[in-house]
C-alpha cells in the first residue's frame, strides 16, 4: 500500500506539471533548477543503472485497466485503455534534500532518464501512449506512468457463443534484457496490489468482467542460458448475451420449429414446397449472418453454427419428405389400390399411434378393383344385350322394355359403384399420405427438440 501511495503522489504531481506547462523559474525553484543541473550534467540515459557488472535493475510493474474499448472476435484482438506503472531505482539520481531546499520530488521529461524497455509481447500494432512525457523522481526512485491504449491478441473460444467466456492476457517483458539484468516484480509486493481495476468502467460494453489475475513467468529459451521474465496480466470476460439472443438465437429457434410444422399443411396444398424453399433460404442467410462475427480460420465451430447447419440439413430433408408425401398422395390414379402391407402398417397401426383416429373401414377386394374395367363401355353392353333380347323375345315388346330398363338401371348402378371404388381407392392413398405426414411431423419435431436442447440448452 505504501508503494501505491507513493505512486499516487507522484502521479498527481506529474498531472499538475503537465497541466501547468513550463513553469517560470523563480527564487522558489532555483533549488530545483540547480538540482536538475547537478543530476543530469554527467548523466546519460543510454546506460543501464547497474550497481556493478553482476547486478540487476528491479522494475516493479503494475497495471490499471480503465475500460474495454473493443473485443474484436474476427481479428481475435482485445482493445483496452489502461495505465502502466513502472517503478525502479536509479542511484545516479539520488540527492541530499537538505542541500536543495528540502526538495524530495523532481519531475523531468521522460526522455532524459533511462527507462526499462518493457513492451507488450502479444501486442497487435503500435502501442498508443497518451501520457508519457514526464517521470517522477523521488530521491533515486523513478516512477513512470504512461496512459496507454493496448491491443493484445486474444484467441477466443466461441464454442458456447453467445454464452461464452473469453480469457485474454497481456504479456509484458523486457525486449533486450534478460532476467539477470532486469528483474520484473510486482508493484506493491504482490499480484493483487499490482493489478488494479478500481476505476474500471464496464458500462456501455458487451462484456462483463469476471476475474483478473497477475503472474510472473520465468522462461528459458534454447538459444540462451539466461532466464527471461514475463509478467502476465490475465482478464476473464463474460459476454452479455441479450442482444445476441434476439438477433441470432430466437430467429434460429423459430425457423427450426417451422420445419416440422410445415408438414401440418394438407398434402394437396401447393404452398408446402414454397414454405420448404423459404426455410432453406432463411437458414442459409442465418449462417451468413453468423459468419460476420466469427474468425475466418477459426478452429472451433460454435455450437450455434452447428445448430444452424442442422437446421439447414433438416430443412432440406423436410423438403424431400414433402415431395415424397405428395407423390404418395397422387399415387392412386397411376398405381391402383394400396398394397395390403402398406394398408396394415399405415391405416391399421400407425393411424392410431399418430392420433388420427381409428376408422372402422373395410377395404375393397381385388375382385372389386379389377371388375371396374368391365363397365367402361356400357353402350356396347347394352346393344349386345338388346340384340339378344330381340332375338329371344321378338314378340314381347313390353317385356323387352322392362328388361331394357333393368339393364339401364344396372349400368347406372355399376357406374356409381365404379366411381365409388375409384374414390375409395384414392381416399386410401390420401389416408396413407396423411398418416405418413403425421409420422414425419413427430419424427422431425422430436429430432429438432433433441438437438436444440443439446446445443442451446
Amino acid at each position: 500500500m505504501k508503494t501505491w501511495t507513493l505512486c499516487g503522489i507522484l502521479f498527481m504531481d506529474i498531472i499538475v506539471t503537465q497541466v501547468l506547462g513550463d513553469r517560470i523559474v523563480s527564487d522558489a525553484n532555483k533549488n530545483e533548477a540547480q538540482l536538475y543541473k547537478d543530476l543530469f550534467t554527467n548523466y546519460t540515459n543510454a546506460i543501464m543503472p547497474l550497481k556493478n557488472e553482476t547486478g540487476s535493475v528491479t522494475v516493479r510493474l503494475g497495471l490499471s485497466l480503465y475500460s474495454i474499448i473493443e473485443m474484436d472476435e474476427i481479428r481475435e484482438r482485445l482493445d483496452v485503455s489502461a495505465v502502466l506503472f513502472e517503478l525502479w531505482t536509479d542511484e545516479r539520481l539520488e540527492w541530499d534534500p537538505s542541500r536543495y531546499g528540502n526538495i524530495k520530488t523532481l519531475r523531468v521529461p521522460a526522455s532524459v532518464v533511462w527507462r526499462p524497455d518493457v513492451v507488450l509481447y502479444n501486442g497487435m500494432g503500435d502501442e498508443r501512449t497518451f501520457n508519457d512525457q514526464s517521470v517522477g523522481i523521488y530521491n533515486g526512485i523513478i516512477l513512470w506512468i504512461p496512459a496507454m491504449r493496448l491491443q493484445a491478441t486474444c484467441e477466443g473460444n466461441l464454442l458456447r457463443f453467445p454464452f461464452d467466456k473469453q480469457t485474454c492476457k497481456f504479456n509484458f517483458g523486457s525486449w533486450t534484457y534478460h532476467g539477470n539484468e532486469l528483474n520484473l516484480t510486482y508493484l506493491g509486493g504482490n499480484a493483487l496490489e499490482a493489478y488494479k481495476l478500481s476505476e474500471f468502467v464496464a458500462s456501455g460494453n458487451d462484456w462483463k468482467l469476471l476475474e483478473y489475475t497477475a503472474d510472473i513467468l520465468v522462461l528459458h529459451y534454447p538459444c540462451c542460458s539466461e532466464p527471461y521474465h514475463t509478467m502476465v496480466f490475465t482478464v476473464v470476460l463474460e459476454r452479455k448475451p441479450m442482444y445476441y439472443i434476439h438477433v441470432y438465437i430466437l430467429p434460429a429457434v423459430i425457423l427450426s420449429l417451422l420445419i416440422p410444422f410445415q408438414l401440418f399443411l394438407p398434402p394437396e396444398s401447393r404452398e408446402r414446397l414454397t414454405v420448404g424453399s423459404i426455410l432453406i433460404i432463411s437458414n442459409i442467410m442465418m449462417i451468413f449472418k453468423l459468419q460476420e462475427i466469427l474468425p475466418i480460420q477459426h478452429v472451433t465451430l460454435p455450437l450455434l453454427g452447428i445448430f444452424y447447419s442442422l437446421n439447414l440439413i433438416w430443412s432440406f430433408l423436410s423438403l424431400i419428405a414433402t415431395i415424397c408425401v405428395l407423390n404418395v398422395h397422387n399415387r392412386g390414379p397411376r398405381r391402383g389400390r394400396v398394397p395390403d402391407i402398406i394398408r396394415w402398417v399405415f391405416l391399421r397401426s400407425l393411424k392410431r399411434i399418430v392420433c388420427l383416429g381409428n376408422d372402422n373401414y373395410y377395404p375393397l377386394s381385388s375382385t372389386d378393383c379389377v371388375s371396374m374395367k368391365g363397365l367402361e363401355n356400357p353402350v356396347l353392353s347394352s346393344s349386345t344385350d338388346g340384340q339378344k333380347a330381340k332375338e329371344t323375345n321378338n314378340g314381347y315388346k313390353l317385356e323387352a322394355d322392362v328388361e331394357d330398363l333393368n339393364r339401364q338401371l344396372h349400368i347406372l348402378t355399376a357406374r356409381a359403384r365404379t366411381n365409388e371404388v375409384k374414390e375409395e381407392m384414392l381416399g386410401e392413398w390420401r389416408q396413407v399420405s396423411l398418416v405418413l405426414d403425421r409420422v414425419l411431423f413427430f419424427l422431425f419435431m422430436l429430432t429438432i427438440l433433441i438437438y436444440t436442447v443439446v446445443l442451446l440448452g
